[in-house]
């Protein structure tokens, strides 16, 4: 196929001033299988051949690699070298490309070597670093940043491999086979920890590419053989996901089972990229004819610059994609990324699918709770015994209730919310003995939610001198359940508790908001229900931090909360894991709690960010 075109051309122009050739991944359009490559030190030196990936499988799913025979007769040192002066062209090590990774294959367990060489033929020497798996793919890391600077390491023109470097002697001949060798910055790029957020949609309103989420439609192939980039097939926190490196860009074809689009209204995938400074994507249609070049072929670029370190959720309008005209044959998607050649990026969840925003209201229930009732006070839940409540819409309310079930569920929804009082009056609620305020939300619309709590005080009347309050701030995901669990310690106007008598939502669009509520409630922090009796313990580390936060347990992390000083949700992930990393550079210093929810047990730890 040669679709690229266009897509292709602009790549071309934004890498012309890069005069190393990489990454080296053996693969028709790229770099490696069209060098001259010598053997050396190998008795009668068979050449370096180009063959099929022996095991398409774990990291190294790529069509094309390097096979090198190491025999048993050849020197330890006997390996393979580019073309001096041409191949890989010409380049200094710096802090950006000093970290050198290659793919390996072997049947033994043995030193890989690499040097670089430049014209004069001076040398780096080679950095060795063995692998540890046998008959399978393992990627190896060399770091020559400590070559930085040396008169070997400027101006290199030659790259040298020893796939075999055995100074032990080989009982045999050994095939090593090797591929994908990419240059980086000697500091490792961060990896998601964290799956993508599950869509939420009704697959009648989804034709999904990929998503464990969905029954996906046929792909043909999700790296084309004219593609610039290795992919991987890996899972993320239990999810299926798509890894490419090196990426410059990728082609994905349906070409043998074209996608009729029309009837969708957006296009969607999520995206988590360390490096990526502007990434493309592309959909082609190739027309009524069904057939690459046949005059009818429509296509639309978009570009986006994606938040590096987490993850993106893309959704474009197909309206937008105004080259688009024709929607009935959908046979390709082509990804592309700047730095060319050296981009990573993550992606799941990719698929076109209806506009339901602002039209759909919850199609499941929220989870149920799992505490003893002994442990809760409810207000308002199906999962417990509620105590009285006067009213769930005062009459000085600016909003409208509607008492609804969703799954056999009751939620309250609130419609035209700009703010609405809920009052115990009558039956105040003694909370002393309560850690936690929470309560799950749903709105299509929210931007800003806030609650507030009111203690009448101990004349158990409003106005009298002694009422208090506190009222908290939280930006809530749109159109999915939100758990908000806020620590009543937290809510430091709350100075007395025995006297709870109002409960007050607000919400930004002010008298446009909907809201949908369910499992209001306080309740203790530690005892919760069958199988725990006690938190767990949660290692943070570093505290004090100044940007990551590694959160480790001995069992796994259902859901994670940091709250600032003044009890407002700063942060929140569901997650499914037991060693999380959180980059929390964004956050102002200052003091946070963290809250941990493993098994129903939420756990909280104070830290502080520098």
């Amino acid at each position: 196929m040669k679709k690229l075109i266009t897509l292709s051309i602009s790549i071309l122009i934004s890498s012309m001033g890069f005069s190393q050739n990489n990454p080296i991944n053996f693969e028709t359009g790229g770099h490696g299988a069209n060098w001259s490559w010598t053997t050396f030190e190998n008795v009668t030196n068979p050449p370096l051949e180009f063959v099929s990936n022996p095991s398409a499988t774990g990291i190294n799913t790529s069509s094309t690699v390097a096979k090198f025979t190491a025999l048993q007769a050849g020197n330890p040192w006997a390996g393979c070298e580019s073309q001096n002066g041409s191949s890989i062209g010409t380049f200094t090590l710096s802090a950006s490309n000093s970290t050198v990774k290659i793919m390996v294959y072997k049947s033994v367990i043995s030193d890989v070597g690499i040097k670089f060489a430049t014209g004069s033929l001076a040398s780096t020497g080679e950095i060795k670093v063995a692998n540890t798996l046998i008959n399978q793919w393992e990627e190896l890391t060399f770091d020559f940043s400590s070559k930085i600077g040396e008169p070997s390491s400027t101006n290199i023109s030659q790259i040298i491999v020893f796939p075999d470097f055995n100074l032990a002697g080989r009982s045999s001949d050994v095939i090593a086979y090797f591929d994908n060798i990419t240059f980086s910055g000697g500091t490792a790029l961060a990896e998601p920890t964290v799956a993508a957020t599950t869509p939420t949609k009704l697959s009648s309103d989804v034709i999904s590419l990929f998503s464990n989420a969905y029954t996906n439609v046929a792909v043909d192939t999700w790296r084309t053989s004219w593609s610039v980039a290795s992919l991987i097939d890996l899972q993320i926190a239990g999810n299926d996901a798509k890894k490419y490196t090196g990426l410059d860009y990728v082609g994905i074809e349906t070409v043998n089972n074209q996608i009729n689009i029309s009837g969708m209204d957006l296009f969607e995938f999520d995206l988590w990229s360390p490096n990526s400074t502007s990434f493309r994507f592309k959909i082609v249609d190739f027309g009524a004819n069904g057939a690459f070049g046949g005059g009818d072929d429509t296509e639309h670029e978009t570009v986006i610059t994606p938040t590096l370190n987490g993850w993106n959720h893309i959704s474009v309008p197909l309206s937008a994609m105004t080259g688009l005209t024709t929607k009935s044959h959908i046979a390709q998607l082509i990804f592309a990324s700047s730095p060319a050649g050296t981009s990573v990026v993550y992606v799941d969840n990719i698929l076109f699918s209806k506009d339901v925003a602002g039209a759909t209201e919850p199609t499941v229930a929220a989870a149920t709770p799992t505490k003893l009732s002994s442990d809760v006070i409810s207000l308002f839940s199906n999962a417990y015994t509620n105590t009285l409540i006067d009213t769930w819409r005062t009459s000085w309310s600016s909003a409208t209730l509607t008492d609804i079930q969703i799954g056999g569920n009751d939620v309250k929804k609130y419609s035209s919310l700009d703010f609405v009082g809920v009052e115990a009056v009558v039956s105040q609620i003694n909370i002393s003995s309560m850690d936690t305020f929470e309560f799950n939300l749903w709105t299509p619309n929210s931007t800003s939610f806030r609650f507030k709590l009111v203690d009448f005080g101990a004349d158990a009347a409003f106005g009298g001198g002694n009422d208090v309050e506190h009222e908290t701030t939280i930006t809530p995901t749109l159109s999915g359940w939100n758990h908000v669990a806020v620590p009543i310690s937290s809510m430091t106007g709350l100075t007395t508790k025995s006297n709870i008598a109002q409960l007050i939502f607000s919400s930004t669009p002010a008298g446009a908001s909907i809201a949908f509520i369910d499992n209001v409630m306080f309740s203790k922090k530690a005892l919760v229900g069958v199988g725990s009796t006690k938190a767990e313990k949660v290692g943070i580390y570093p505290n004090p931090s100044n940007g990551t936060l590694n959160i480790t347990t001995e069992k796994d992390i259902q859901n994670i909360v940091i709250y600032n000083s003044l009890g407002q949700v700063v942060f929140t992930q569901d997650v499914n894991a037991n060693e999380v990393k959180i980059n929390i550079n964004e956050l102002p210093s200052g003091f946070y709690t963290v809250k941990t929810s493993i098994n129903g047990v939420d756990s909280f730890n104070k830290i502080v960010k520098e």
